[in-house]
């Protein structure tokens, strides 16, 4: 059994939903230690915190939940983090288990899904929506979106930015590296989604819900 003294840090950048899980998450026992709402904060209150899980959303302002998790998983090898998404596309669900996510729900799940994925996750258990454990399992079989899967994670993160319609000069300071290494890596990366055009990145990001459309 979970430790009923857990201690859970929330990255997410919708205020109402953090104060909805810290309350179902104290009245399951659990300690809700910390509170973020973009990557780079959450990155730090992990960091000085320690929490024993993380839960993260995936599409945040500036970096993504899939930055902030690598960075996350690149610091501690026994991070336990949970992303809870509105997102069920497969694609984001295994990229983030193959950053080090260790369980992966939507937040259309039913509260009682939400508790036993954060006691499952908090046990160093991996936990999957059994909608999201489906779909890849299909996905694995139908050998979809291959092209996306065979960008590295600088590339991933590149397709990310760009889709946000962010400059080379942009992208160099959010990833730490040279303007001329981001546009290599640019330039790999479009090249393994077999485009030039960034109207077709911008599209792909928003069919994986990585972006959310305009009016929506």
């Amino acid at each position: 059994m979970s430790n009923p003294r857990t201690s859970i840090l929330l990255i997410d950048d919708h205020t109402i939903l953090r104060e909805g899980y810290q309350r179902l998450l104290e009245s399951a026992g659990f300690d809700v230690i910390g509170q973020a709402d973009n990557a780079d904060e959450g990155y730090k209150a992990f960091v000085k915190l320690q929490p024993d899980v993380c839960i993260v959303d995936l599409t945040m302002p500036g970096k993504s939940g899939l930055e902030c998790i690598h960075r996350i998983c690149l610091h501690s090898k026994n991070a336990r983090v949970l992303v809870c998404s509105m997102h069920d596309e497969t694609t984001l669900a295994m990229r983030a288990m193959e950053l080090g996510a260790i369980g992966y729900i939507t937040k259309s799940c039913s509260s009682d899904v939400f508790i036993d994925a954060v006691k499952s996750v908090a046990d160093k258990n991996h936990y999957l929506a059994p909608d999201i454990a489906y779909s890849i399992a299909m996905e694995k079989h139908l050998k979809t979106d291959q092209k996306l899967r065979a960008l590295s994670h600088q590339e991933f993160a590149i397709f990310n930015m760009l889709a946000k319609g962010m400059s080379i000069e942009e992208m160099s300071k959010g990833l730490s590296l040279s303007p001329k290494t981001v546009s290599n890596y640019k330039t790999n990366m479009m090249r393994k989604l077999d485009t030039t055009k960034l109207v077709d990145i911008i599209f792909l990001a928003q069919k994986i819900g990585l972006i959310t459309p305009p009016n929506h």
